[in-house]
């Protein structure tokens, strides 16, 4: 079975005993707003239902024909049902607080069936009101690219590279759902920043090759004084690094593969290290490698770790080679998380507690970028698409 179907239907059964709560809440509404007869009282049920055609089908579609690409599937389909993940878990926490709220004044209510007449209809009014606020939410969190700007202020910063900014990308992951155009845009928004020095930490596409020349075109068009440049992320080593370093030196960005890439500032009073670091689930990182890039960077002015996941040794490293900053994806910061009684569940964060933003371990700063594109669904909920601004300070 392909691991995106796979995904699909874990993520179905997760989403199961939320779905069967409302629908028998629902259901029983629908009866006293509509009556017995009514077929009025199906019509929720149906919609909350209708969440599922998208792995109904393609589990059909796979057990008929034995084989199955779900991202040829009508987008619609698959817009419908992550969208739907989110809306019966920000419903189901609304329609348990009116429910513990009925409860609590039934106690002290002398009109019991008034109650269960006006709690119905407000039922039916938080279905229309979180669909809507989920709706709009999910749609502005997936196209608004955000620009978070961080200020980071760094002992013995020479004067040369006060103010300098870096502006750190990842995870543009060029497919079917992030085309071209949505690159191109947010490309755009990238040189508007006029950073002074750009690395991209991987993921420069989601799966096979097809969408690779295109991605390098649109991520070769970014800007920068001192040039742009990237590592490898889990999506290119599975396609083929080789293939996807081709494609970004053909476009001017110098792909990093466990090496340093020493850049002279201000007319060599100066300079910055970028530590490439190749740490993904099929190539790990090994310690001595790392020892051994951090201690040829440490007499650089600034010196930036940059890798696409997070991990112990590589902070352990940074830390004992005092560099200024670790910069990491992978996470696309959280994508899709999930609002369940005021809290937010994702699967990265079941993975790692590096998931968005900056972060300190000790004096080192490790911040990680939300990314651009997708993986498994696509769409994004609260976890917007970022650009993150880095500006460098004197401490």
């Amino acid at each position: 079975m392909p691991w995106l179907l796979r995904m699909t239907l874990w993520v179905s059964l997760l989403m199961m005993p939320a779905v069967l709560y409302l629908l028998w809440r629902f259901f029983v509404s629908g009866r006293k707003l509509f009556g017995d007869t009514s077929g009025g009282r199906f019509v929720l049920p149906i919609v909350l239902c209708s969440f599922y055609l998208f792995p109904f089908i393609a589990s059909m579609d796979f057990y008929i024909s034995g084989g199955i690409d779900v991202l040829k599937y009508p987008k619609v389909l698959t817009y419908w049902f992550w969208g739907g993940l989110v809306f019966v878990f920000q419903l189901a926490t609304w329609v348990l607080v009116s429910d513990g709220l009925k409860s609590l004044i039934r106690l002290f209510a002398g009109r019991k069936k008034q109650v269960e007449h006006i709690h119905s209809r407000v039922l039916l009014l938080l279905f229309v009101l979180v669909f809507c606020y989920t709706g709009w939410k999910t749609y502005r969190d997936t196209t608004h690219v955000v620009v978070e700007e961080i200020t980071l202020p760094v002992d013995d910063l020479p004067v040369s590279l006060q103010g300098f900014t870096i502006a750190h990308i990842s995870d543009i992951q060029g497919d079917e759902y992030t085309g071209q155009q949505d690159i191109a845009s947010y490309i755009k928004q990238l040189n508007q920043q006029h950073p002074d020095l750009i690395i991209f930490t991987g993921d420069l596409i989601s799966y096979g090759t097809d969408f690779i020349e295109m991605s390098a075109r649109e991520l070769g068009k970014a800007k920068a004084g001192y040039g742009v440049f990237a590592v490898v992320g889990d999506h290119d080593y599975w396609a083929g690094t080789a293939e996807v370093e081709k494609a970004l030196h053909q476009n001017g960005i110098r792909l990093l593969r466990d090496e340093n890439k020493v850049i002279p500032i201000g007319g060599g009073t100066a300079s910055a290290v970028i530590s490439g670091i190749t740490q993904v689930y099929s190539k790990r990182s090994s310690a001595a490698v790392v020892d051994s890039l951090f201690q040829d960077g440490k007499k650089a002015s600034l010196k930036i770790a940059a890798s696409h996941q997070v991990a112990d040794h590589l902070i352990a490293g940074a830390k004992g080679h005092d560099y200024d900053i670790m910069l990491a994806g992978h996470t696309h910061g959280g994508q899709i998380r999930v609002p369940f009684l005021g809290m937010n569940f994702s699967a990265s964060e079941r993975e790692t507690k590096y998931v968005s933003g900056l972060y300190w371990e000790d004096a080192l700063p490790v911040v990680v970028n939300n990314g651009l594109g997708f993986t498994l669904g696509p769409i994004r909920y609260d976890a917007p698409p970022t650009i993150t601004l880095v500006r460098l300070q004197k401490k």
